[in-house]
């Protein structure tokens, strides 16, 4: 485990929140929101991988073709 210090009044704000959304403790809280950071950053690599191999941009190619074609284009 790592130990990582947090500014006094963001710790508060943090605290405060964590409580309002039923959190034990604010360690609890501040764990959770970092492990959504975690997997947002997950995701956007995994996006950066499809990207690389172009199976992304195939499909972001097949929508703009069915938006075309929805609205008479193709």
């Amino acid at each position: 485990m790592v130990n990582v210090n947090i500014e006094d009044d963001k710790y508060k704000v943090l605290e405060a929140r964590g409580k309002e959304k039923g959190y034990e403790d604010t360690e609890e809280y501040i764990d959770y929101l970092i492990s959504q950071i975690v997997r947002k950053i997950k995701r956007e690599k995994q996006g950066e991988n499809k990207d690389k191999s172009g199976e992304k941009e195939q499909g972001e190619e097949e929508e703009v073709k069915e938006k075309l074609k929805d609205l008479g284009y193709m």
